[in-house]
């Protein structure tokens, strides 16, 4: 049995404010490709967050009730900014606000897969996830970048 640690704790916690943020945005973004891109990535980081508690003995329904409660005030400030940014039809800052979150979680998973503390199989998974979300990252710079140059004709 694995004991969860706080700086796991905190991915999760950063993890599940990306997913609620990728959700929310999907249902409310006009442009269907941005539509099914932030809603797949909202899946992957449910899947991620899924595999990495299975890891650790916690009963995911008192963790999930944990975190939520952890990340209430990031995520009330969050919606805010979300609300008045779709209601403004400003999606190449709702971009923004997804890239910044892609770098938060890689900062996370730089420093989790350089812990010794963990053992290889861990380690593996967050370098594994690492890689992916720095793919996320690109894929989202991308879809900026493409998003940009057709809306500003």
């Amino acid at each position: 049995m694995k004991k969860i640690n706080p700086e796991v704790k905190q991915l999760i916690s950063e993890l599940k404010l990306a997913e609620i943020m990728y959700r929310k945005t999907s249902l409310r973004v006009v442009d269907q490709p941005v539509k099914d891109q932030l809603a797949s990535l909202a899946d992957r980081k449910v899947n991620f967050m899924m595999g990495l508690m299975k890891q650790y003995d916690v009963d995911i329904e008192t963790l999930m009730c944990e975190v939520s409660d952890m990340i209430r005030p990031e995520w009330e400030k969050l919606e805010i900014e979300l609300d008045h940014l779709l209601l403004q039809g400003w999606e190449k800052d709702i971009l923004d606000n997804c890239i910044l979150r892609e770098k938060k979680l890689i900062e996370i998973y730089k420093e989790l897969s350089q812990d010794t503390g963990y053992d290889d199989f861990m380690t593996a998974m967050f370098a594994s996830q690492l890689s992916e979300t720095y793919d996320f990252l690109n894929e989202l710079e991308d879809t900026k970048e493409v998003f940009v140059s057709i809306f500003s004709l």
